[in-house]
């Protein structure tokens, strides 16, 4: 597919004129993934061929995670101007669930540098995705240059998640989005349930940096619970 040529700003303004202060207008990073190079890869080549690829032909693999870079970056270009508060950068398939830190030092971290690089440069927040395992990866995605990290999934939903020592290890150069279970709060707790998750998130990061989510999709959930989330995190504000 083409690279587009133009961006219609229309539907962010008016996002932003919606929202105001009281919430985050997001976008993405266009391609054919989530937000990075490998995950379009994955996409385009699926995830088990990507890796394959990555062992045995690691010249090809570069190759192509180069050319789907210049098409991102050219994307990236026309986002200046556009008032996001924050662009989605990563994916799934980076998580240390799917590939292990050695591949996501060579064949993710070298792209999404320059990706993340080019987002600033067009006036971005990044906020990096890794649904998943993503504790074997902080130290990298800082290196990167991103500005936060989201899911921060924890292993009730399969991931590997302890955002105490994620902030001890990485919370003065990111922050946060996740954490919250919602399959043992939204879909199967209570609202005391939820709040004890939510006052246990924001306690992991007493210094701020923090934005309460759930770490994942949901689909079923008690409404009651889902008040109860927001109430709670309406208390768990910074001074």
């Amino acid at each position: 597919a083409p690279a587009p040529i133009r961006l219609d700003p229309a539907p962010v303004i008016e996002a932003q004129r919606r929202v105001g202060a009281e919430g985050i207008v997001r976008g993405w990073a266009a391609g054919y993934g989530q937000g990075s190079p490998w995950q379009d890869l994955c996409i385009l080549m699926g995830t088990e061929q990507a890796i394959l690829s990555a062992i045995d032909d690691p010249t090809f693999t570069h190759h192509a995670l180069g050319a789907l870079l210049e098409k991102r970056l050219r994307y990236v270009e026309l986002l200046e101007g556009v008032p996001l508060d924050l662009v989605e950068a990563g994916g799934g398939a980076a998580s240390n669930t799917v590939i292990s830190p050695r591949l996501f030092r060579e064949f993710v971290l070298p792209y999404d540098v320059v990706q993340t690089e080019a987002l600033h440069a067009a006036g971005m927040r990044v906020v990096y995705h890794l649904c998943g395992g993503l504790m074997h990866m902080l130290e990298m995605v800082a290196e990167m240059g991103a500005d936060g990290l989201e899911t921060m999934t924890p292993p009730g939903m399969g991931g590997d998640c302890d955002l105490a020592e994620a902030e001890r290890r990485v919370g003065r150069r990111l922050f946060f989005v996740g954490g919250f279970d919602q399959s043992t709060g939204l879909e199967r707790g209570t609202p005391e349930v939820v709040r004890e998750q939510v006052f246990a998130l924001h306690a992991a990061c007493p210094e701020g940096g923090y934005v309460c989510s759930p770490s994942d999709h949901f689909f079923h959930g008690d409404p009651e619970n889902l008040a109860a989330f927001v109430a709670a995190a309406r208390e768990c504000v910074y001074a």
